[in-house]
């Protein structure tokens, strides 16, 4: 029942929409509201209403793979501009996810600044309850905005028209602020890990506050409150045994979980399994990795490709890190013996992309049959070869719009990635920053990372981060902070040859980023051949004079004229 919880009480909410709009002697004013017990609830739930803010039905942070060159979308739309540095201030997204958040913030608001209203009428603990999770989800809202728009205004009184027009607040002083929401939070919030339930724990506000304090090279800070949840390990939060159970049905209460946007049929529900799912399986490919993304990850000595006795070419999905089939959906052709691999059967089909193989087989039939395949026959196909398998499951199959599966925000592995990261930035790279980084690896079946320079160490975290989290909505941000972006955001998302493969690895950097002109590997052009050459699926440029920080919105500024602009955007 606590899955639900939130999702049901967002119907009521919306329902007093109407409700709160009658005279006062019907029912509560704006004077009078949060007068008992049931109001202050339906408030702390107006506060979680901002969390479905969405792209294309699912979360908005998902598509900041997409705005990476982890992924790429196949819509024509402000994503796809954002990502190729073809937009502005006007954008759509970038107004939406400002919009949606300072709505969240302003729910939060109203009610922190509204609870005194019952005390000594409403229970302590109900008020210190409600003030937590408002708090928690406060920091949460304002996290997103200071890591895409830098400096941003302060909010913590709901403005009027005679106070609406507010200047932004230095990003430090908002992160101050971030961090004494999160701390507050988690001095009341409970550890009891219940991911289904919707709500915050201590350990949910801890990580976040880590995640941001790493953001913002906040070190101390970001190992202090990795610690804390560290702590927690084996009782309130754990690695999954199973890397791919967190992102399925079964899985949504993993104790990994830390806290997930909740989905419930009938209720709220998202069409990743559409947008991320391939032809056969009835989706849309719509968000597809990029070639680069899947040649980044190491092969199963640990080893990249480029350097792996074990790499070969022909086969380039054997002998790598399992991650890689559990994260993608990967071309059988590319498997020794594909009948035994798990990466190669997708949304109940054999997964081909190969243009020539025009029929595969379709496992939800008994005996299974063959079939044409939509999946290198569609115009619409994935055009990187490579289809998102996170998230994607095969209960979905038949209704493809209506997927229930909760979407984690944050999860102990990357706790534990932070507190690496964190720790050798600080220059304290001891035994526990291996002993964080080896249970991620242990647990995805790759061998242990030893006796690294500072150095090294630092850029085997970074790749780490990459195969870990892809698909979650975090490699726009690590693109930012470690000031790569305009390296690995200028130039082609790659898609893989429409009737091979390369025959030799690209040459793989110390991040994990793949070059082909270096090893050699022909790019689609007028002159080479498009069956035997890297598809060139979109062309993307960072300016890093502007694109590392968004514009803010031009409406916010026609209406606000005390916002001024990040540089070099209008």
């Amino acid at each position: 029942m606590n899955k639900y919880f939130i999702l049901i009480s967002i119907l009521l909410l919306a329902s007093c929409s109407d409700f709160l709009d009658k005279a006062p002697l019907d029912s509560p004013s704006d004077k009078t509201f949060l007068a008992n017990e049931t109001e202050i609830n339906m408030a702390v739930v107006g506060c979680y209403t901002n969390l479905w803010a969405n792209w294309e039905g699912m979360p908005f942070y998902l598509a900041f793979d997409v705005l990476s060159d982890n992924g790429w979308d196949r819509n024509t739309n402000d994503v796809q501009k954002l990502a190729q540095g073809a937009n502005d201030a006007q954008s759509s997204f970038v107004q939406q996810v400002w919009r949606e958040c300072y709505s969240g913030i302003s729910r939060c608001n109203y009610l922190i600044n509204n609870l005194s209203k019952v005390e000594g009428t409403v229970s302590a603990s109900v008020l210190t309850q409600a003030k937590a999770e408002g708090q928690f989800l406060r920091a949460y809202y304002y996290h997103y905005l200071i890591d895409m728009f830098g400096d941003v205004p302060l909010l913590l009184e709901n403005v009027t028209l005679d106070n609406a027009e507010v200047p932004r607040s230095p990003k430090e002083e908002v992160l101050t602020q971030i961090f004494k929401d999160f701390d507050e939070a988690a001095a009341v919030l409970n550890t009891t890990n219940k991911p289904t339930s919707g709500r915050p724990t201590k350990q949910a506000a801890l990580a976040l506050k880590a995640r941001i304090a790493l953001y913002n090279e906040k070190w101390d800070v970001a190992i202090a409150a990795a610690q804390q949840v560290m702590q927690l390990e084996g009782s309130a939060v754990e690695l999954d045994p199973d890397f791919r159970n967190i992102f399925t049905y079964e899985g949504q209460d993993s104790k990994e979980i830390l806290f997930s946007i909740q989905y419930l049929f009938g209720y709220q529900v998202h069409p990743i399994y559409r947008l991320f799912g391939g032809r056969n399986g009835g989706g849309h490919a719509n968000k597809v990795p990029s070639y680069q993304l899947v040649d980044s990850y190491e092969c199963s000595d640990g080893l990249n490709i480029d350097k792996s006795p074990l790499y070969n070419p022909a086969k380039p999905w054997d002998n790598r890190d399992p991650r890689l089939a559990w994260t993608f959906a990967l071309p059988s052709s590319g498997y020794s013996d594909w009948q035994n691999e798990p990466g190669c059967i997708f949304q109940g089909f054999q997964f081909e992309t190969h243009r020539d193989s025009v029929k595969c087989w379709n496992y939800h039939t008994s005996p299974a049959s063959y079939i044409d395949n939509q999946d290198a026959l569609n115009a619409y196909a994935s055009f990187s070869g490579i289809n998102w398998r996170k998230y994607v499951n095969d209960k979905n199959y038949g209704d493809v719009n209506n997927c229930d599966n909760n979407i984690a925000v944050i999860r102990y592995a990357e706790v534990l990635l932070t507190y690496a990261e964190a720790k050798v930035k600080a220059g304290q790279a001891d035994a526990s920053v291996y002993t964080a980084l080896n249970k991620i690896r242990t647990r995805a079946g790759m061998p242990e990372i030893k006796d690294l320079s500072a150095n090294d160490l630092f850029y085997a975290i970074a790749r780490e981060r990459r195969h870990e989290l892809a698909g979650e909505g975090q490699r726009l941000s690590d693109i930012r902070r470690w000031k790569i972006a305009e390296k690995v955001m200028n130039g082609f998302v790659l898609g893989r040859m429409q009737k091979s493969y390369p025959k030799v690895a690209p040459v793989i950097d110390q991040w994990g980023t793949p070059d082909y002109d270096a090893a050699g590997i022909p790019i689609a052009s007028d002159d080479n051949d498009p069956n035997t050459s890297m598809r060139t699926v979109d062309k993307r440029i960072f300016n890093p004079a502007k694109d590392y920080l968004w514009p803010i919105p031009y409406i916010e500024r026609q209406t606000n004229p005390a916002l001024t602009q990040n540089p070099n955007w209008e």
